[in-house]
């Protein structure tokens, strides 16, 4: 009897995807394999695919899937949130897997996105020295969300999908945990004299993409005070403002640095307690640590990796000393976090999160033509929906 093949998209030069064909493995005692229901577009594809890679790669890490083989002993080493695995469960992915024996993994907690050996689905660790790389040629073959299978390797950790939810739904736990991850950041009393996020607080969102206005959703949940956007394009304003419930949304284009700040330090009656910034930007940076409050706290999402804040030394001296304002980033995450967006997610009937889903294609070779949308007006989020 012949194998059974599976299709997988292998990223093989700059918007360049290979549609490969693979064994459909059967699941080891500590392994699961799942067929994929959805996959989506994050904005780190959209740089890896428009990179050239060094070997033959996977891509795709937010992902959701149905179990058609499970090992004997998968419920041992495979960490479900909310109970025992069965075939035919659906399930979302933590997408990292860390190694438990580095120092961040013994400091801070197995599970922590920055340990010194994660492994990501759909990353670019093409080391075939290690048992645990992401060579598409070499078994388990699926190794990334835009394909037919994941093999799901041990020490994942995952989420069992309500039957009533919709995998367009589901699949936005990632970015939903990034927007998580930045709004607990304001809650810390770091360098804020005891005052985080309350019902007072006046909060700014810098870009109006779809974690952008997932943060904002978040914000609005706990009852912030104001809620408001900015970003340069009317139509992504008024889907910020739609789906997040935003009081206030502010077009920045055409307005020099002393308007931009001066029109957001109006609209929130002196400035916010909160900012964060989603358009991975570093003018936007710079522009936003000016607007922040004294004792304010601002938060970057994302890798700024274009270019670098202007006049650093003024910027230190205003923003850093006199403002004593409190500056960090997104860049750990862990599986804690992901379980209370996914709860977050559970208030899909109540929230719109299925409206940040704009572009659906159901072929991995449409992958590169809809990732060629991002930058459109009307477009916060790209799926593979397989029919």
């Amino acid at each position: 009897m012949a194998e059974k093949m599976g299709k997988i998209a292998v990223v093989t030069d700059v918007n360049t995807v290979e549609v490969r064909e693979y064994p459909v493995p059967d699941a080891a005692d500590d392994g699961l394999v799942i067929k994929i229901e959805t996959c989506s577009i994050c904005g780190s594809d959209k740089f890896n695919l428009t990179s050239k890679p060094a070997g033959p790669r996977p891509i795709g890490h937010e992902f959701v899937g149905r179990i058609v083989s499970i090992g004997a002993n998968a419920n041992q080493t495979i960490h479900c949130f909310n109970g025992q695995l069965a075939l035919g469960d659906r399930i979302v992915v933590y997408p990292h897997v860390t190694c438990g024996g580095c120092e961040i993994c013994l400091t801070y907690g197995n599970g922590n996105c920055i340990c010194q050996n994660d492994w990501m689905y759909g990353g670019k660790k093409l080391d075939p020295k290690k048992k645990l790389n992401s060579i598409p040629s070499e078994y388990p073959y699926f190794k990334g969300g835009f394909a037919e299978y994941v093999y799901i390797v041990p020490n994942t950790f995952v989420w069992k999908v309500p039957d009533d939810m919709p995998s367009t739904v589901a699949v936005l736990l990632d970015p939903c945990a990034v927007a998580m991850r930045a709004v607990e950041q304001t809650m810390t009393t770091i360098g804020a004299l005891d005052e985080g996020t309350s019902v007072t607080s006046r909060a700014l969102i810098i870009g109006a993409g779809p974690i952008g206005i997932m943060a904002g959703m978040i914000l609005r949940t706990m009852g912030v005070e104001q809620l408001l956007f900015t970003d340069f394009n009317d139509q992504k304003l008024g889907n910020a403002k739609e789906i997040s419930g935003a009081d206030d949304v502010v077009n920045l284009s055409g307005l020099t640095l002393e308007e931009k700040i001066a029109k957001v330090k109006d609209v929130t009656s002196g400035g916010p307690n909160i900012i964060i910034a989603a358009a991975n930007s570093p003018t936007a940076a710079y522009e936003g640590l000016q607007m922040i409050r004294p004792l304010g706290t601002y938060v970057e999402i994302g890798a700024i990796n274009k270019g670098a804040s202007p006049d650093g030394p003024v910027l230190a001296n205003n923003i850093l000393f006199k403002k004593n304002a409190h500056i960090t980033s997104v860049v750990a995450n862990t599986p804690t976090c992901f379980n209370r967006s996914f709860s977050m997610l559970k208030r899909w009937r109540q929230l719109p999160f299925q409206r940040l889903i704009t572009h659906e294609f159901n072929r991995l070779e449409d992958l590169v033509p809809t990732s060629m949308h991002m930058s459109d007006p009307d477009y916060l989020k790209g799926v593979l929906v397989w029919k």
